[in-house]
Order: C-alpha cells, then sequence, then structure tokens
C-alpha cells in the first residue's frame, strides 16, 4: 500500500535521505492535481500540505513560497499587500510546481510565465542535502529549475518577483471577466469572430474559447470566458464583436485578481477522472479549430459518461512579457494554446477518451512542427525536444541532470 508522509522541513529532508539510501522510489505531493503527484504501491508519497506558507518582501518586490502553498493562497496573500505574480487559473493547484514547470499565466503578457518569476529557490538533491539556488551560488542549476525544477530536486522554497496591482492598468487592481455562450451549431461564425479578435494586440483581451455541455441544461455550445485587463470600462469596446453576434448569454465585469479563478473551483475540485492535454500554438486556426468541435461531438456521442469533457482554445492577445535572463524555459514564443479539460466518470471510457483527446491535440498541432510545442507541466511524454526548445538547451539539461540527479531519483526524465 502507497504510504502518504507528512512534513516539516527538517523532516522532509530526512525521507528524502531515508528513501535514497533505501532505494524506495518517491514523488513529492503539493496541491494533488498533477499526474506525477502519485506512485504505485512499491513507493511513497511525500506529501507537504502540512508544510506551507508565504513570507511578503513589499520594499524588495519580492515572496517567498514555502512547501505545498496554494495558488489562491498566494495570489490572496499577495493582493491584501497591494501585489500579483504570475499565476494560472487552478486555485487549489500546487504554487511551487506552478512555477518551477514553466507556469502559463492569465498575466502572461504583463508578467511573463510562472518561470520567469523565479529569484532563487531552496532545494533537497538526490543526496537528501539542502542546496541553496541562487544566481551567485548556483547560477546553472537556477537556469535549469526555471522551466525543469522538477526534474533536479524536491524545492521546498521560491523566491518569487512580485507587482503592484496597478500593473494590471486600473487602480483598483481587477480583472474584467466576462463570458459569452453560443450555441454550437454557431461554432464557424463565433471562430471567424474570435480569429480577427484574438489577433488584435491592440486590447488586451484574452481568455478561453471552450467547446462542452454546460450545465443545467447540458446543451453543446461555444463558450467565451474571456478577461480583459485596463480599465474595466472599456472590455465592452474590446469584446463589441462578439456582443454583436447577440449571444445567448453576454455578461460581465470587474473582478479582483484573486478571484479570477473562483468560477473554475467545480473543474478543480477532486473525484471521478480528469487530465489535462495541452499544446501549445503560434496561431488559431479556424479550420482546425471546427475539426476539433467535430471530435467533440463524436467524444460525447460515444462516451456519454465524458459530458464535462471541454474542449479549450486559450488566447492572449498580446504576446508574453519576455524576462531579460535565458533559462531552460521556451516557450515565450507561445500565446495560443489548446488546453483541454478531459473528464469522465466511467472507468472503461478511459482508452477512448484519451484517444480522442490524442486526435484533437493532433489536429491543432498540423504537420508543421515548428507551429507548436509541448508544455512539461502537461505533458511529459512524446519527444522531449517538443517541450525543451532551443539550441543547445536540452543538452545543457541533460548535463545538469546527470551532474544532479544521475540516478533518476527525481524521474528519469533527461536520462534517456
Amino acid at each position: 500500500m502507497t504510504q502518504h508522509v507528512s512534513q516539516s522541513l527538517a523532516a522532509l529532508q530526512e525521507h528524502v535521505q531515508w528513501a535514497v539510501g533505501s532505494s524506495v522510489p518517491f514523488v513529492a505531493r503539493s496541491g494533488g492535481h498533477s499526474e506525477w503527484s502519485t506512485i504505485g504501491e512499491n513507493g511513497v508519497i511525500i506529501d507537504l500540505s502540512k508544510y506551507h506558507g508565504i513570507e511578503v518582501d513589499v520594499a524588495g518586490r519580492k515572496a517567498t513560497l514555502k512547501g505545498s502553498i496554494l495558488s489562491k493562497q498566494v495570489a490572496s496573500a499577495l493582493a491584501d499587500a497591494g501585489f500579483l505574480t504570475a499565476l494560472g487559473n487552478g486555485n487549489t493547484v500546487g504554487a511551487i510546481p506552478y512555477f518551477l514547470g514553466g507556469g502559463a499565466s492569465v498575466t502572461t503578457s504583463i508578467t511573463g510565465f510562472g518561470s520567469d518569476q523565479i529569484l532563487s529557490a531552496r532545494m533537497v538533491d538526490a543526496t537528501g542535502s539542502i542546496i541553496e539556488v541562487t544566481s551567485e551560488k548556483q547560477p546553472d542549476l537556477l537556469w535549469a529549475i526555471r522551466g525543469a525544477g522538477q526534474f533536479f530536486g524536491l524545492v521546498t522554497e521560491l523566491t518569487i518577483k512580485i507587482c503592484p496591482l496597478s500593473d494590471l492598468g486600473n487602480d483598483q487592481g481587477v480583472i474584467w471577466v466576462g463570458s459569452f455562450v453560443f450555441p454550437l451549431e454557431r461554432a464557424d461564425e463565433v471562430a471567424q469572430t474570435m480569429k480577427l479578435l484574438m489577433d488584435d494586440g491592440s486590447k488586451a483581451t484574452a481568455g478561453l474559447m471552450m467547446v462542452m455541455a454546460p450545465p443545467p441544461t447540458r446543451k453543446p455550445a461555444v463558450v467565451i470566458a474571456a478577461r480583459f485587463t485596463g480599465s474595466p470600462s472599456e472590455a465592452e469596446d474590446a469584446y463589441k464583436p462578439l456582443y454583436d453576434l447577440s449571444p445567448i448569454i453576454a455578461k460581465g465585469g470587474p473582478v479582483p485578481i484573486q478571484n479570477t479563478s473562483d468560477g473554475r473551483e467545480a473543474m478543480a475540485a477532486k473525484g471521478d477522472f480528469k487530465r489535462f492535454g495541452v499544446v501549445g500554438l503560434r496561431r488559431f486556426d479556424t479550420g482546425r479549430f471546427l475539426q476539433t468541435v467535430d471530435i467533440w461531438k463524436r467524444l460525447i456521442e460515444e462516451c456519454p459518461d465524458a459530458i464535462n469533457t471541454a474542449f479549450n482554445f486559450q488566447w492572449d492577445s498580446r504576446p508574453p512579457r519576455t524576462p531579460d535572463f535565458d533559462s531552460a524555459m521556451s516557450l515565450h514564443d507561445i500565446r495560443y494554446w489548446q488546453n483541454n479539460l478531459i473528464w469522465h466518470t466511467d472507468a472503461s471510457s478511459r482508452q477512448r477518451v484519451d484517444e480522442l483527446n490524442d486526435e484533437c491535440i493532433a489536429t491543432m498541432r498540423g504537420p508543421d512542427r515548428s507551429e507548436y510545442a509541448d508544455f512539461q507541466n502537461g505533458t511529459r511524454t512524446g519527444q522531449i525536444e517538443l517541450r525543451f526548445r532551443g539550441e543547445g538547451k536540452l543538452e545543457k539539461l541533460r548535463s545538469l541532470k546527470k551532474q544532479w540527479d544521475p540516478q533518476g531519483v527525481f524521474t528519469k526524465q533527461l536520462l534517456d
């Protein structure tokens, strides 16, 4: 039976030393949403849930995250102090692994990706030693954990950059959040309109175009979960092309930055069978999107228990903010994502659901490999070159893996 071990920092180090010395495989668990935070009956889970916290340094514009602190806890603590940082859509996602794996953010055009915020770290390495990872002491390791951090050790603390709420373009610390709902039969005209809206970088729009059957009616629909940064009064003009299509539902308003993901709590709840299908894209192709609509229809027809599944296209009309340093992160040319939430209730549906999700991802990728990239927080199979792109990047990561974790204590990634 798999064992769960709760931790203080000292106990955490002791358990890593014991596991390594006893050749017992283990994984760390923070928010518990990752497919890689569980293990078979011959291993142990190091559960960080009783070791968490945040310290905000207002003067230094930085914050130190500890253990299993969750994204919503970080967002709330920072907002209380007048700040924000790059965070994603999941309130209960572990913040530290989010940052380490790259971290696609709801504020990517303002802050950059999650890994771009990392200033330093404290890490338990493959020998059980505590390593201080800073630009002065371990610059190469710092380079590596900014985007591939889970593969080099158990990171117990991260110090990250924070920025004032005024960077959102208003004095209230809010993002405009809206919802537009259209019958699925109108997917073609909605996609054509969204193509123009997505490509218009003069207005700071972002969000998800979702193919789904939302409760309570369960009628198949295209749902635009929209965001706008800047003055909330300008949001209606930015989304005028959608209002002009006369959607079934059109609503929106300003929401404090720390509450922008609250509406997705049901999706993040534990239970049933859930996973993500993710691929990063350079552009939106309306024809391929419409093909995915047909794939979703087949999925729901063949696997009715997957009715909660949503095929989501995520966009930001403005490119990600690029940091002034290099790192293992290689997704700064990506501003679009196919970000599917796969959700079914019958275990026997797993193979078919996965097959149709894979078909959707392959459709959105298209034949040109230079047009897409994989995101290691969502995908750790397939060609690793699609996760860590750029001249010499993968070779450097493999060299550092051999230096810091040659036996693959923290997964065999980068050792193959």
